[in-house]
This record gives structure tokens, sequence and C-alpha cells, in this order.
């Protein structure tokens, strides 16, 4: 899933110029702009996005390609649509010779008031050849789940400064070996996407969520993520109490931050790479050992509430876009 890839990161992370920026752009100084009305981080339900991990598990394998990622498509889709959140299934095809296959992103979107745009993403397709129950728990569910209970804040709450993106990638995992034809597929397809019809230019932030719901949660920004949004993961953090929970790594990583920041996006990646019996091993990653019982839904709602306060700061313009 995840190697350290300093060289392919040197590669794609060019040397960025840092302006400040918000949803709204620069107001003219004789006029009074009201300030963005906040999301409330408490309104993150922990025991909801739970649930939301329990009912994805019940699908079963989700691997790409199967008929449990539709079916996971379809749910997720349903969920959002539920919501009365604009929601899009994006079918597409992807991958080299015999290992090309259908992939399926789910995107709803919130609109806001002006043309910003984040993004929150997750995948949620689930490793091939584990065994034939393995349903991942961890690995993807409980950034899924995560990412519908947001889902659920947002279009209760207040209409947004920017408009917020909800991606579920497919493909995520790799068939063989990650390459450019092999894993983060789904996120890929979204990165291109975004470049290609101008909206990149708007994106403030992508977020990415992956394996946080481990009951030791302990996460590591990859130090191939967005300094400035690594700067408001820590400031959140702090602000809920949590700051010892989260660290810069001192490697990078290959996830799904990875495209966009090569399609020139701010981007971060939260994620708990040390998922494992014991502190410090990660020998449930990949296994039949991410079952629901290793998670925690307090876990999964310090993140949900971390990413609240991102948004809110990215919102106000409390925050460095790299240009």
């Amino acid at each position: 899933m995840r190697r350290s890839l300093l060289s392919y990161v040197v590669l794609i992370i060019p040397c960025f110029a840092c302006v400040i920026i918000g949803c709204g752009g620069r107001p003219n100084s004789a006029e009074t702009i009201p300030a963005p009305v906040a999301l409330d981080p408490a309104s993150v339900d922990g025991a909801r996005a739970f649930e939301r991990v329990r009912e994805l598990l019940a699908i079963g394998p989700r691997s790409s390609g199967t008929a449990g990622a539709e079916k996971a498509a379809n749910h997720i889709a349903s969920a959002l649509r539920s919501m009365k959140i604009e929601t899009e299934i994006d079918e597409f095809e992807d991958g080299p010779g015999d290992r090309r296959g259908i992939y399926r992103n789910v995107v709803g979107i919130i609109k806001g008031k002006t043309a910003g745009l984040i993004v929150l993403g997750s995948h949620y397709d689930t490793k091939a050849g584990i065994s034939e129950s393995f349903n991942g728990a961890n690995d993807s569910g409980s950034s899924t789940g995560l990412l519908l209970e947001l889902a659920r804040v947002l279009s209760v709450g207040p209409k947004p400064e920017c408009s917020i993106m909800l991606a579920f990638f497919d493909g995520e995992e790799c068939v063989r070996e990650y390459s450019e034809n092999d894993g983060l597929h789904g996120s890929r397809r979204l990165a291109r996407r975004l470049k290609e019809d101008g909206r990149a230019a708007a994106v403030l932030g992508v977020i990415v969520v992956d394996m946080i719901g481990d009951k030791r949660l302990n996460v590591e920004l990859p130090r191939n993520s967005t300094p400035s949004l690594c700067s408001i993961v820590f400031s959140a953090a702090r602000e809920e109490g949590a700051r010892s929970a989260f660290r810069l790594s001192n490697s990078a990583v290959l996830d799904d931050h990875v495209p966009f920041l090569a399609a020139g996006m701010p981007a971060v990646d939260i994620i708990d790479f040390q998922y494992g019996s014991t502190p410090g091993l990660n020998d449930y990653w990949h296994t039949e050992h991410d079952t629901l019982d290793k998670i925690s839904g307090e876990s999964m709602q310090l993140v949900g509430r971390i990413v609240v306060r991102m948004i809110n700061s990215l919102m106000t313009g409390n925050a460095t876009r790299h240009e």
C-alpha cells in the first residue's frame, strides 16, 4: 500500500512560492465582510462513524473490479444522496494490458458561497488476495465511515464559504506493485479531472484520511505532505487536546494525496501506520486481523473533529497556499 518514496517525491514537488489565501479572496479595504460561519467540531459523532463502518463491512470484501466494490460504491452514493448531497459515480477503465480494470469513484459536492474548493478524500477498496472474507475494518473502512459522518455534519450545517468535495476513491490498493499503472487509480483520476477542468487552481487543500480508526491512535503525517496543511493539522490537534498523537514522519509515503501534489494542489495525508498488536508494529495491516473490534469510534471522532477545524481554518483564510 504505502512505502517511503523520497526520490519519487522530489520529482513531483517543485519549489513553491507561498501566499495567503482564503475562500473569498482579498476584500476591498472599504468593504465590511462578515466572518464566515464556523462548523462545530463537536458535531462529529464517533458512534455514527463507527456504525457507518459496520454497514460498509456488511457488504463484504471490496477489492476493485468485483461485485463487492460496485455494491460499496452504490452504498456510498446512496448514503450521500439521502443527505441531499449532489453525487456522481465516476466509472472509468484504467491499468495496462491484463491488469486493465473498471473502477468507480464516488464524488459528492456541497456547494459553497465562493469559488474555493476543499477536497476530503478516502479510498474505499480493500486489498485483494488476503482472504475470502477480508473486508478491511481500518483499511479502508474507518476512513470511509468517517467521511460519511463528515458528509452528514456538512449537509446539516450552514452553507460553507467554500465548496467541499467528498471523494471516495476506488483502486488505491495495487494488484502487484505500486507504479504509474498500478494503485492510486481513483485519486489519479480525480486529480487529473480537477486539473483538466480548471478546478485545481481553486483547491485550498486536499485532506486525505486513511487508517484512522486504531484504538491506539498514532498519526504520523508523511514528509511529502504540504507543510502549511501539516501545520493546520497540528494546530487543530492541539485545540482538541491531542497534539501528542500527531507527529511528522521522517519518511515520504505513497498514498492518495500524492496525485494531487503532482498536479500542483496542496495536500496532506492523515494516516496512522502503526496498526498492530503492540505499539510501533503494523502487523494488523493487510491481514485477517484488520477487524471491527480493533477500531474505535473515539479515534474516528477525534480525527473528524480535527478535519472540521482544518476546514474552518481553510475557509477563513488562516492557511498558506502553495502556488
